[in-house]
């Protein structure tokens, strides 16, 4: 069972006990005057006392058990949205939210109210992704809503083998037996009402329509309704989330249904990595220390930037990646700067930034361009990036250089000075204390702290994943649309000439 079973089943615990606290009681005046007890009370003058006392916890059980049959809102269980997740993401998320805790008992009062609040989820996902698109609702190919349709199937389906697991044991023809023994009308219907389970999308509707709604809902109390009905908005929006952030675009890679290899088997293609920040903030030693030996990489998902030169890194701790060093971004301070056109074709940005420099203003006009590229499209998510803080060595004591350091703990000048230039980069450019990462090159001398680079970067890959992902679900190009035309056209004549054949044939008998 899900997560938010278990919630509603404790929930429905929880109102047991107290209704079994209600019924205790009501019963303690009785079970206190039972027996030697009431004759006593009643000998001794006390029956007024008593029928008072029982009068007044009464009143209580009564007021208890007003409060617990109170409409309850519903509790919203809608997940966060992931990390860099884009602004249309958040956005929807925060609509369902919102619906979600509005949806009364009365959202579920019958197959039309319900396929309402399944609509409103969808349209408060489709206004995210396109605020002032009137057609929002149907951005999305043929190709995408039958893939939706197998991964609902393909959820259902583990639900089902997990909840019950006896299902995998039953094959229709004991269904079809068992029907043998009804009569001739009957048989008929109850096999097609049995068969039409087969497809659950249209299973759901039919049923619903035929009174099992009615019969399945009539029984719950109207804040389980409501709870119901806000889970169903959970469900139905992150369904929506995936359709309109593109997650059911089939990669232009994917294997057919019939092939020997899954998707998830396959090896994942390198991150691609920019190095961008200002002149002269140590880009170029980071490269060398990173590198060792060059390598040109080969078969990019994209090329670089004009200006850019691309290099593989193959790293135990971080895996393969591929490194673009662009221009310094004051080299060409514009939006058309090299760096800038490399970042959109990139997974994970290492801005690299001189520790020992006060001045931030430049950096933060270079990342304020940076957001300003998926600002512009909402549906983006914003590109992952790790503060790399160089020239740790510079910091006071200047003439002190005597590692290890202790960032987190120490105690000397010099350790005090980098946890103090940590907290400020982070703070003046707006990137959290763990995708930063202190580091020094210093000549000569063996880098320090590129641990705590690679460690940065492996918190940071799953989100470069992501970002990966979009960027190779990207909608293809006109030139990939009138190639997929083209192949489209055999297929199509030959559709509409045996078309025609079968309207002429058929008007020559007539």
């Amino acid at each position: 069972m899900s997560p938010r079973w278990w919630a509603l089943l404790g929930q429905q615990r929880r109102e047991l006990a107290l209704l079994a606290l209600i019924g205790t009681l009501v019963l303690i005046p009785w079970l206190v005057g039972m027996g030697a007890g009431l004759w006593f009370m009643f000998q001794q003058g006390w029956a007024w006392t008593w029928w008072a006392g029982s009068m007044l916890l009464l009143l209580l059980a009564l007021l208890l058990l007003r409060w617990l049959l109170r409409v309850k809102p519903p509790v919203p269980a809608l997940p966060m949205a992931t990390p860099g997740a884009s602004q249309a993401e958040q956005k929807a998320r925060a609509a369902l939210r919102q619906r979600a805790a509005a949806v009364r008992a009365a959202d579920l009062a019958s197959v039309d109210a319900l396929s309402r609040l399944v609509q409103a989820a969808f349209d408060d996902v489709a206004r995210a992704y396109s605020p002032e698109d009137p057609v929002a609702l149907w951005r999305f190919t043929l190709p995408e809503l039958l893939l939706m349709t197998e991964d609902f199937a393909r959820r259902l389906r583990d639900t089902l083998l997990r909840d019950f697991p006896v299902l995998q044991h039953i094959e229709l023809s004991w269904a079809a037996s068992l029907v043998a023994l009804s009569g001739p009308t009957s048989k008929l219907l109850d096999l097609y009402r049995l068969t039409r389970w087969i497809n659950p999308s249209s299973a759901l509707l039919a049923e619903l329509r035929g009174g099992l709604f009615r019969e399945a809902l009539g029984g719950v109390s109207e804040g389980a309704k409501a709870q119901l009905g806000a889970m169903l908005v959970e469900e139905a929006g992150e369904t929506a989330i995936k359709l309109y952030a593109g997650a059911y675009r089939q990669r232009a890679d994917e294997l057919p249904p019939a092939a020997t290899t899954a998707l998830a088997e396959l090896p994942e293609e390198p991150l691609t990595v920019l190095l961008a920040g200002r002149r002269n903030a140590g880009k170029s030693a980071l490269l060398n220390a990173l590198l060792g030996r060059v390598r040109e990489p080969v078969g990019l998902l994209t090329p670089p930037a004009a200006d850019c030169r691309a290099y593989l890194l193959d790293n135990e701790q971080i895996g393969a990646l591929i490194l673009v060093d662009c221009p310094g971004s004051d080299t060409y301070p514009d939006a058309k700067a090299a760096w800038l056109e490399q970042a959109i074709r990139s997974d994970l940005v290492l801005w690299v930034a001189a520790a020992d420099r006060a001045d931030r203003a430049g950096d933060q006009r270079a990342l304020a361009l940076l957001d300003a590229l998926t600002e512009r499209r909402p549906e983006l998510r914003p590109v992952p990036r790790i503060l790399v803080l160089t020239h740790a060595d510079r910091l006071d004591p200047p003439l002190e250089w005597a590692p290890p350091y202790d960032i987190e703990q120490g105690n000397r000048r010099k350790e005090e000075q980098m946890r103090a230039a940590s907290r400020a980069a982070s703070e003046q450019l707006g990137i959290p204390p763990e995708r930063s990462a202190l580091i020094a090159i210093p000549p000569q001398r063996r880098a320090w702290n590129l641990e705590g680079l690679y460690q940065a970067i492996v918190r940071a890959t799953p989100e470069a994943r992501q970002k990966q992902l979009e960027r190779r679900l990207a909608k293809a190009g006109w030139l990939h649309r009138a190639k997929n035309l083209l192949t489209s056209l055999p297929a199509v004549s030959n559709r509409a000439s045996a078309l025609v054949r079968r309207m002429l044939r058929r008007g020559l008998k007539q």
